[in-house]
Parts: C-alpha cells; sequence; structure tokens
C-alpha cells in the first residue's frame, strides 16, 4: 500500500526569469545515467513513477531511452501550466519521496540526475528577457 503522508522536503525550481503562474504547458526532463546491467530494475522503478506522477496531476509522462547510449535515459512530464508544476511539490508524498530515493540510488552519473524545465510559448510570442 503506497504511504499517502505528505511530505515537504522538495524546494520548487529557482528561476531566472519571472513566469506567470498561467503559462504552460510545462515540459520537465530529467536525464539519467543507469548501469545497463540494471535496465529492468531502473525500468520497474519508472512505471510505478509514471503512475504516481499522472496520479499526481501531471497530463503526460514518458520514458525515452538513448538509442545510442545505453545507460541513458531521459524522463518526461508535461504539466498544465507553471502553478500546476508548483503544486506538484506541495503534493508529493511519502510514497514520492522513496520512489525518488530509488531513482536516485540507480542512477551513476557524475551527478545528481539533470532536470529542465522549458515553458510553451504560444506562436509569433518571444520570451521575456
Amino acid at each position: 500500500m503506497e504511504d499517502l503522508t505528505p511530505v515537504h522536503d522538495l524546494v520548487p525550481p529557482v528561476l531566472g526569469r519571472p513566469v506567470a503562474p498561467d503559462a504552460g504547458p510545462v515540459l520537465v526532463t530529467i536525464e539519467y545515467r543507469i548501469d545497463p546491467a540494471r535496465s529492468a530494475e531502473f525500468n520497474a522503478v519508472m512505471q510505478a513513477t509514471r503512475r504516481s506522477r499522472l496520479q499526481r496531476g501531471a497530463l503526460a509522462w514518458e520514458l525515452f531511452h538513448d538509442a545510442s547510449e545505453a545507460g541513458r535515459y531521459i524522463e518526461y512530464v508535461i504539466d498544465e501550466n507553471w502553478v500546476e508544476h508548483l503544486r506538484r511539490f506541495d503534493r508529493l508524498t511519502a510514497g514520492d519521496a522513496a520512489l525518488r530515493e530509488q531513482r536516485l540510488a540507480l542512477h551513476v552519473g557524475d551527478g545528481p540526475p539533470v532536470v529542465s524545465r522549458c515553458i510553451a510559448e504560444p506562436p509569433g510570442q518571444a520570451a521575456s528577457k
């Protein structure tokens, strides 16, 4: 049974520019480096991660395996807008934190997994500088 106890140990991202609450959708990518011998274990953890992220409000989720580099994976999550993305930090549960620890334990990169956040921009609209 999943532990739904609220956990507030993640800090929302600090951005280089202001983002409107309704800006979006928001694309989050997370790049993992995994020992190829543990890919089946990683995939099992990521399927549980998928269920969790979608239950907590993500619009879409996918895991990509690099075709030219055996241990490189990219997870992507799409949130409806910036405020919904930030709300996912407030919805974190002990079960989510346990999944995060499992993902981090499998990551063998030189640092933590690389996280990027991109916000959709309507056609013809330039980003603020």
